[in-house]
């Protein structure tokens, strides 16, 4: 998750937070982990006390102008190939009692207006928030009878957070694994938070040792494509009065 906080205003230092200028920006980057729990303990702390009246939040950190999640996804449709760029409208969660979630409009439709001016291609998807991992083909079919084209597992808490504190949001992630890729199980490494247990991951990474190397390799390369999208993002316009 990338907070984005108000520009000149700066988090109080020995809040585990990284904050930096970039352009016209002040932007603060929080690592939530993985998962829905860890996304969203990282959210609500970030933004605690967000009411829109300013201020510091429960991390230190004045609150932000706006809040852009970033990371990596798994693609549930064979149209999102490994690599491709995609700005979510709305996130879904696979728990049906919880309602869509939508992004920003306007800064969704900046960021897209953006890459697209640098002939950076990306999709304007539905994404999901899931527990799991989309680990085999079957599963992504099952994710996919959602309506959504993309799967992560941390997108839906950091939306709800940010959307419960009036701070506008928007999801920006790049597919590493796409419809028919068949990764390790990593579910049977994930603990109760649904983090990844790294002595049990490693156990399961020894057992399937070239889905592992695969893995790893498609992460790499789409870290790359999601660092050069953000090289334009992140200075830009998107997100000054993004309400």
């Amino acid at each position: 998750m990338a907070d984005l906080a108000a520009p000149g205003h700066v988090p109080r230092p020995g809040h585990g937070l990284v904050t930096f200028p970039c352009a016209a920006n002040t932007l603060t980057l929080i690592v939530s982990g993985m998962g829905p729990n860890k996304a969203m303990a990282a959210a609500q702390a970030a933004l605690n006390g967000a009411n829109g009246q300013g201020g510091v939040t429960a991390s230190g950190a004045a609150r932000p102008e706006a809040v852009l999640v970033i990371g990596l996804c798994g693609g549930l449709t064979e149209s999102l190939s490994e690599g491709r760029i995609v700005v979510y409208a709305k996130c879904l969660s696979t728990d049906p009692t919880n309602p869509p979630i939508e992004s920003s409009p306007q800064i969704t439709s900046r960021i897209i207006q953006l890459l697209a001016s640098s002939n950076i291609r990306c999709n304007h998807v539905a994404g999901l928030t899931s527990p799991q991992i989309a680990a085999s083909r079957e599963h992504r079919l099952r994710l996919a009878q959602t309506g959504a084209s993309a799967v992560d597992m941390e997108t839906y808490s950091i939306l709800d957070a940010a959307t419960r504190a009036g701070v506008p949001v928007a999801a920006l992630r790049v597919v590493s694994d796409s419809f028919d890729r068949e990764l390790p199980d990593l579910n049977r490494a994930l603990n109760q938070d649904g983090a990844l247990d790294g002595r049990k991951a490693l156990g399961v990474a020894i057992g399937s040792p070239l889905r592992t190397l695969r893995l790893l390799a498609a992460n790499k390369r789409a870290m790359q494509k999601l660092n050069d999208a953000l090289r334009i993002v992140l200075p830009s316009d998107c997100f000054t009065h993004s309400g």
